[in-house]
């Protein structure tokens, strides 16, 4: 079985898409096949390398992809090749209409009630009007002849019939002898030898047009499954104006791959609140468990489900993510955060001098004496000793404690934060918390 994952480099990755890629990646593991992915950079007015760079950064944080990536605009050639051949088998023809002609003829046609289709006039043209208009420089696209309904089978939806009347004459090669994108697809998926494609339900409409394409090219369809659309918590479909959507936005807020991974899963893919690795997630994968229904994406659902697999983490994985960290201080913290990066920032304000300015008045000074004192014991049981030694209440003997260490009224357990600092860093705290009029 193979599968692949075919972005456009025209933005950035984003959790649609990446649902997109984690399903095809899932099946083709579950069973023992092969993952590839495909640049489908046909437009080159909006593909960028900065994109695809982009694009290929995050499948590489997201599923460890580090295999090998086909580019479209490397292989124009083929596609011509293919497209003049069905040229030749008269399954295509030559169009010369401009984009003034077509527009013209879109709305006419939609003024008389009828879809925007193409009328074929330019499959009525004699040959020696095709040497005319070739002689007077116009430079024709190449139509595929598309007859008949198209009728296919979709893994998720089930049955589904799509009206010559809503496909209609679609271009596959334009007049710059770049393919469309669904001509390049199907060359594709069939020479890459892809047998299942995985992709969003606003990809119907494209699957019969391709279905078309294999038919006039004499060659077996892939099995097809088309996903939900996720939707945003206004029941739109998802989109920037919901917030944080992009990987890199998602990786710079500290989510976890595995995490936004089974997240994405759950959206829709029968698991419930099931906590999964990914090996977990490729057993308990199958496509019949996709639900029809759209998913509504849920920042705060994800949270928690990133602080569900933080807590399971093992130090060295967190680390190879966040360099920055360092393994006591994850195996300490890593349960009082939602994100890696609210871990690297309680990590690094730890290990700097806390700004002590301004918390003379809310600090005890004969706490902070009795706590150096007992600090020459060791920091076992440290705390303890200076409670029981103290006037005051424990929450009042925390608050001196905690501002003097962290310079802040809340944080992580104190307890957790005395044993990350080492005794020299604690009483250095101390004594300047003293000196500033505790």
């Amino acid at each position: 079985m193979r599968t692949r994952f075919a972005p456009s480099p025209t933005g950035e990755l984003h959790v649609g898409n990446a649902r997109v890629a984690l399903f095809n990646w899932l099946l083709s593991k579950k069973t023992g096949g092969e993952f590839l992915v495909r640049i489908e950079d046909t437009d080159p007015e909006r593909s960028s390398p900065e994109f695809e760079a982009s694009i290929l950064e995050d499948l590489r944080w997201f599923l460890n992809f580090r295999g090998e990536v086909v580019r479209q605009s490397e292989r124009l050639s083929l596609y011509q090749q293919y497209a003049f051949r069905l040229l030749e088998e008269g399954k295509a023809y030559f169009c010369f209409c401009s984009e003034e002609e077509l527009e013209a003829l879109r709305k006419k046609r939609l003024s008389q009630g009828l879809p925007p289709r193409y009328d074929r006039r330019c499959l009525r043209l004699s040959q020696k009007e095709i040497e005319e208009f070739k002689a007077s420089g116009r430079r024709p696209a190449l139509r595929l002849k598309a007859e008949g309904d198209v009728y296919f089978e979709d893994m998720v939806f089930g049955p589904q019939h799509v009206k010559e009347d809503d496909l209609g004459d679609f271009i596959i090669l334009r007049k710059d002898l770049w393919p469309t994108y669904n001509f390049a697809c199907v060359i594709d998926d069939h020479l890459m030898e892809i047998s299942h494609v995985i992709r969003g339900e606003d990809h119907l409409t494209n699957t019969a047009r391709q279905i078309l394409l294999y038919k006039a090219l004499g060659w077996t369809p892939p099995q097809f499954a088309h996903l939900p659309l996720l939707l945003g918590p206004d029941r739109k479909v998802l989109s920037k104006r919901h917030g944080a959507t992009s990987l890199r936005e998602l990786r710079q807020m500290g989510i976890l791959p595995q995490a936004l991974a089974n997240y994405l899963l759950h959206l829709g893919g029968g698991i419930g609140d099931e906590i999964l690795d990914f090996d977990e997630m490729i057993k308990v994968f199958e496509i019949t468990k996709i639900e029809r229904s759209q998913p509504v994406f849920d920042f705060k659902k994800l949270l928690w489900f990133n602080r569900e697999h933080l807590k399971r983490a093992e130090a060295p994985s967190l680390i190879a993510l966040e360099g920055e960290l360092d393994q006591k201080g994850v195996e300490l913290f890593k349960d009082e955060v939602k994100t890696l990066s609210e871990l690297k920032e309680l990590i690094r304000l730890l290990k700097q001098e806390p700004n002590l300015e301004g918390i003379g008045d809310e600090v005890n000074r004969t706490v902070l004496q009795t706590a150096l004192e007992e600090l020459e014991g060791g920091k076992e049981n440290w705390i303890k000793r200076v409670v029981e030694r103290s006037l005051l209440s424990p929450k009042e003997v925390f608050l001196s404690l905690r501002l003097s260490l962290t310079g802040k009224k809340q944080g992580p357990s104190l307890e957790k934060v005395v044993l990350y600092l080492d005794e020299e860093t604690i009483r250095r705290r101390l004594e300047r918390a003293l000196a500033l009029g505790g």
